[in-house]
Parts: structure tokens; C-alpha cells; sequence
């Protein structure tokens, strides 16, 4: 029943945003009684943090599984895109603006898990590029990582990019883009432009999408 509220809970908060969502109308989504949640969580608050923490448990799972499958490190970059694509295609703008805003404790959580686990991930990322000579050796990988986790945030400011002018999705896919011209070679260059080509010409899965690690 703990995991029904849960899933549920999540599901209506990326349809609606997490402040329009009641108690009530979760309850009765699932057909259930109030009482009947308060016996799993003690009240929304708690619904939210637990709901952001089974999310980042999952996105975890799966950003280390692109790292150990991805052929290289602009594929990793470009699967990455494609799993965000996918996870807010359907998502609310509001969900995360509100999380930040109204719930402290879950929003300290995001905090967290982009300084010790995202950065981290990311400066992996640069280091292997470097090494197969796809991105820059001049590269600062400290300056970048950083800069790279702030461009996540800052797409997600709807006060820098309101939501009624900006689609989040294509503001976070642009500063990606911008990111990676950035610091490839021409040899990465080469290697992004292919792939992104056949990423739009090819609708299939994120972990579908380069397990053939000979294409290029």
C-alpha cells in the first residue's frame, strides 16, 4: 500500500505540480480513505521527500549503468539527453519549481545528490573524454564540472526562464548542447554530430540506443 501511495502520488504530482496536489485528491485517485495514507506517511511532506529520494534512487541506478555502457563519453552525454527527454516529456514545469520552493527537506535532497553523486559523474565524464582525446585537453575539469551542474539548476529557474516563453526540456537540452560544443575536439565533434543525428532519426530506447558500441 506504502509503494501504491507513493507511485500515485508521483504520478499526480508530475501531471498537476506538487502544490496543487491535495491529500484528498490522492486518496481518492486511489480509492482509499486519508486515514488510510496517514497510516503510511505522516502527512504530504513526507510523501514528497520519499518520492524524490525512490526518484534519485532510480536515477542513480540508471546513470551508472549509461557510465559503464555508454562506447564513450559524448554517448554517455547524448543518452543522458535522451533519458531527460523521456522523463519530462510528460512532466508538470510547476513539479520541480514547487519542490524548491514549498519543501525544503526534498529540495535539500536534489541538492545533495548533485554535489556528491551528479558532480562526481560528471567530472568522470570530462576526465575519460580528455583521455580518448573527444574533448579538449585544456578542459578544466574542476571549472566544468561545476559549470555543468549549475546549467541544470539554472534551466529549471523559472524566473530566468519563465515557463509561459521557455519549455524546460528544450532549455535544458540547449545548454547541454551548448556545453558539449563547447569542449569537444573536432575528432568530438564529429562523433556528436553523428550521434545526434541518428538520435532524432531514430526513436528507440535510451540503453537501445548504443548498445551496437561499434556504430562510430
Amino acid at each position: 500500500m506504502r509503494e501504491r501511495i507513493l507511485d500515485k502520488a508521483q504520478e499526480l504530482f508530475f501531471r498537476y505540480g506538487v502544490k496543487s496536489v491535495t491529500m484528498d485528491d490522492i486518496a481518492r485517485e486511489l480509492g482509499i480513505s486519508k486515514k488510510t495514507i496517514y497510516q503510511h506517511f505522516e502527512d504530504k511532506n513526507a510523501i514528497v521527500y520519499a518520492g524524490v529520494e525512490h526518484h534519485f534512487a532510480c536515477d542513480r541506478t540508471i546513470a551508472e549503468q549509461m557510465q559503464n555502457e555508454a562506447p564513450d563519453p559524448i554517448a554517455e552525454m547524448v543518452m543522458t539527453s535522451e533519458m531527460m527527454r523521456q522523463t519530462m516529456a510528460g512532466m508538470n514545469p510547476t513539479a520541480i519549481f514547487d519542490i524548491k520552493k514549498y519543501y525544503p527537506q526534498a529540495w535539500d535532497l536534489f541538492s545533495k545528490y548533485k554535489k556528491e553523486f551528479i558532480l562526481e559523474m560528471v567530472k568522470k565524464n570530462l576526465l575519460k573524454g580528455i583521455e580518448m582525446g573527444l574533448y579538449r585537453s585544456t578542459v578544466n575539469v574542476d571549472i566544468l564540472s561545476r559549470l555543468r551542474l549549475e546549467q541544470v539548476e539554472m534551466g529549471l529557474d523559472p524566473y530566468l526562464f519563465p515557463l509561459g516563453q521557455f519549455n524546460p526540456l528544450d532549455t535544458q537540452l540547449e545548454l547541454l548542447d551548448h556545453f558539449l560544443r563547447g569542449i569537444v575536439t573536432i575528432e568530438g565533434l564529429n562523433l556528436y554530430e553523428k550521434y545526434i543525428t541518428k538520435q532524432l532519426s531514430t526513436p528507440i530506447s535510451t540503453m537501445a540506443f548504443f548498445s551496437q558500441k561499434n556504430t562510430y
